[in-house]
């Protein structure tokens, strides 16, 4: 049985603009507090699109940092199997500034961490010798990793794969909610986790026009 088919619709709870700024203080304090120590200066933010736009102009406004590099992979339904693809990265023309860059890359949202995981090795490829510092607004409890980053950080715990137990998240301390984020579609969301592909108005080009990167069988999830 795939995770996607433990979720109920009303595990979903929206978060408020109030709340998701209390999240967005407490990462940009994590994080800065490891910059400091550090004495490491971030040359780039690198926001995963769609949701990690928010976070990371956000922590890019709160460094006083002007470069907002994007990049962009989706996961696509084909039948049983969700295919990670990237729609667009960061190339070395897209920043010729240094050789050794740090880039402070962004998620919203972290479950099983392929995604960034796979951004940050992309970024690792075209540029050897990078450092990377990897935020997230909300991470998985059970999956707080990214093997190409020197330092992970998230504003706040859940367990949206599914992974712990409600006695578990009791005594950690875990959020048991399904958080929706205060600019999402209930639809899109409830449609996600029904393993079907939602109707983007441009879905099919998309899809079409993308790098393949990782593919999972949600039975196997």
């Amino acid at each position: 049985m795939s995770y996607l088919e433990k979720y109920k619709k009303s595990d979903f709870e929206r978060l408020s603009w109030e709340d998701y700024g209390e999240i967005l203080e407490k990462l940009f304090e994590k994080v800065s507090k490891h910059i400091k120590e550090n004495n490491i200066e971030i040359d780039a933010v690198v926001p995963i699109l769609r949701g990690g736009a928010f976070p990371g102009t956000f922590l890019a406004f709160k460094f006083h940092l002007l470069r907002i590099l994007p990049v962009q992979y989706k996961y696509f339904f084909v039948g049983r199997d969700l295919v990670l693809k990237k729609l667009f990265g960061l190339s070395k023309s897209d920043f010729k500034s240094k050789e050794n860059p740090v880039f402070l890359l962004v998620e919203n949202n972290h479950c099983f961490g392929l995604t960034a995981e796979t951004a940050a090795k992309d970024l690792k490829t075209e540029f050897p010798d990078c450092r990377i510092i990897y935020a997230a607004d909300l991470m998985d409890y059970s999956y707080q990793k990214n093997k190409y980053a020197e330092a992970i950080f998230y504003g706040k715990l859940n367990n949206e794969t599914k992974k712990l137990s409600d006695e578990e998240c009791k005594k950690l301390g875990i959020d048991n909610k399904s958080r929706l984020f205060p600019w999402k579609d209930i639809e899109e969301e409830w449609t996600t986790v029904q393993g079907e592909q939602f109707k983007y108005a441009d879905v099919e080009e998309i899809s079409a026009d993308s790098e393949s990167k990782a593919k999972i069988n949600l039975d196997e999830l």
